[in-house]
């Protein structure tokens, strides 16, 4: 019984040394944030827009589907977060599995998972890989469509882009 007890004391003294280790979500978005800033890894909205036209490029949403859903860039392709490094494979390799878009700009809400995200991109051999946060996208008055914007209606006429309301009335 008491070697139980001292078995079960070292084993909650040795788990709490090693929680002192853990970084909270929070702080590591928030630090990556940061070290994106300062390397010059937070995209521009003019930048997004550059690689939306370039072939070199590839503008991907890690976001979920019902946040996809909601509102996403024209242009960006969901890869979400369950697989994202699987699902660019068919986005930036041709069938020879050699990169034919080589940089990367990783969408999210705030860039914050973006952030996270990016450092496995960059581990696969991106040559760029920059964040942007969609947030930053409508605060700019620029539309999103929506998932709505992909079905036609009774009248067989697709649904366009919306912009945030307040730029709806913005001249």
């Amino acid at each position: 019984m008491k070697l139980g007890k001292v078995i079960l004391i070292a084993g909650l003294c040795l788990g709490a040394a090693n929680a002192a280790d853990f970084v909270d979500y929070k702080k590591l978005s928030h630090g990556l944030k940061e070290k994106a800033k300062a390397e010059g890894q937070i995209a521009t909205t003019a930048e997004v827009k550059e690689a939306l036209k370039a072939k070199d490029w590839a503008v991907v949403d890690i976001r979920t589907m019902d946040e996809w859903n909601g509102a996403h860039i024209d242009g960006s392709q969901r890869i979400g977060r369950e697989a994202p490094e699987k699902a660019l494979e068919s986005i930036v390799l041709d069938d020879n599995n050699k990169f034919v878009k080589e940089n990367l700009v990783v969408v999210c809400n705030t860039a914050s998972r973006a952030v996270i995200e990016a450092q496995a991109f960059r581990q696969m051999g991106f040559k760029n890989v920059k964040v942007y946060g969609i947030e930053t996208w409508m605060e700019e008055c620029n539309p999103t469509k929506n998932w709505y914007s992909n079905v036609a209606n009774k009248d067989k006429r697709k649904l366009g882009n919306y912009l945030p309301e307040h730029c709806v009335n913005v001249k």
